[in-house]
């Protein structure tokens, strides 16, 4: 996917003049049909580095080896990894290592992100320069930037410079965070259908349903396991945190003091759908429209099950049911050894967390016969009620009364 029509900048790093002005030549030849290309050659890496903090590209070029810089065959000189080390760091883009040591850098490469090619082979680069930015990620980075940049200068302008006699009076720190939280509130609620708008596309809705993209944050944006968290276990079973957050809430080793409170976690056993018991009981009463399994099995797909919720597919989850009678506490010093796919974001996650505390905490009643009331109130037929072994109350018409 690229963006019709765009602007494209390319910077290509590479020491040795005519490699570099050659594949700029084969880019400007060969990826004219994605738009205006603009390249810009750099033979110099602290240069580039510089460019590159203080200029946008939607893709780097990257040698490894800066030859100026002298090293021989066993040691040689990663001026490019250390480059994009730093600047992986810092501005962050679809990089293309072209290099004479490829294998220096072949762990690294995450395609079509993240590609390694052999510098004797430029038709191989093009097309992998071509991978990266039609894999939409370029176009998808600009317009996020925009989108947050034309934000924050609309709260600064309309909410900061417009109440600044009221602010100022107050603790200045807490400007960032309310400026932090409402920016974070607008994105979730209005981001998407902005992208769609500006990329072309429409926001991934169906009938008011969500996409499921919507439901999972993935990989999890905390460092700590937290709550609703969908975690798989060294079996590779699949695991929903059922603690609440605050109870899990610590500092990483290295950054702080706060542990989390909770010695073990609670977690509810999540199994793919397709293996669910439920499920196969009702393959293997063999008649899946009909009958007492298939009630049983679409319990599942109720949003007020008592018992069930299903996570849909996403990526790397298949479609999971959670059985919330299925649940263990487990040592967090264990679970933390586990693989954290994702969190549900909110507020799928309280509603799983409600739905958990509902189906431990619920009472059961008798139930109470209400019919008497209805009949009162004239809400029962003579039938039903005669049919119920019941005596239906007399009514008295206007005529009734006069004659008596």
């Amino acid at each position: 996917m690229t963006d019709g029509g765009a602007v494209y900048r390319v910077l290509i790093v590479e020491d040795e003049v005519d490699i570099a002005e050659e594949l700029s030549a084969m880019l400007g030849e060969e990826l004219s049909d994605l738009g205006t290309l603009d390249i810009h050659v750099e033979n110099d890496f602290d240069e580039a580095e510089r460019l590159l903090e203080s200029q946008a590209f939607d893709l780097v070029v990257l040698d490894v080896r800066d030859a100026t810089r002298g090293g021989s065959p066993a040691h040689p000189n990663l001026q490019g990894r250390e480059l994009y080390d730093r600047i992986a760091k810092t501005r962050w883009v679809p990089v293309v290592f072209c290099t004479g040591l490829a294998e220096q850098v072949s762990d690294l490469a995450k395609p079509p992100l993240i590609q390694v090619v052999p510098k004797n082979r430029l038709d191989d680069a093009v097309t992998a320069i071509r991978d990266g930015l039609e894999s939409g990620v370029p176009a998808l980075t600009r317009h996020i930037t925009a989108l947050v940049d034309e934000h924050v200068r609309g709260f600064l302008r309309d909410e900061i410079a417009t109440n600044w006699n009221r602010l100022e009076a107050v603790d200045r720190s807490q400007i960032a965070p309310a400026l932090v939280h409402r920016l974070a509130a607008w994105l979730k609620e209005n981001a998407v259908e902005a992208l769609g708008a500006a990329l072309g596309s429409s926001e991934d809705r169906v009938m008011g349903h969500a996409s499921t993209a919507r439901m999972y944050l993935m990989p999890p944006v905390t460092k700590h396991v937290t709550a609703a968290d969908v975690l798989r276990d060294s079996q590779g079973g699949w695991w929903v945190v059922l603690t609440p957050a605050c109870d899990l809430y610590e500092d990483l080793p290295s950054g702080g003091n706060r542990a989390a409170k909770a010695e073990y976690v609670r977690l509810a056993q999540a199994v793919p759908l397709s293996e669910a018991p439920l499920m196969a009981r009702w393959v293997k009463a063999g008649s899946p429209g009909k009958g007492r399994e298939r009630n049983a099995a679409l319990e599942m797909f109720r949003g007020n099950s008592a018992r069930y919720r299903i996570l849909p597919k996403y990526l790397d989850i298949p479609d999971l049911l959670v059985d919330f009678e299925i649940v263990q506490s487990v040592p967090l010093a264990e679970v933390r050894s586990w693989t954290r796919v994702a969190t549900l974001d909110s507020p799928f996650a309280e509603a799983m967390l409600t739905s958990h505390g509902h189906t431990v905490a619920r009472i059961g009643t008798p139930d109470v016969d209400f019919e008497n009331i209805k009949q009162s109130l004239g809400l029962g037929g003579k039938e039903k009620a005669a049919d119920q072994g019941s005596v239906p109350s007399p009514r008295v018409t206007t005529k009734d009364a006069k004659q008596s």
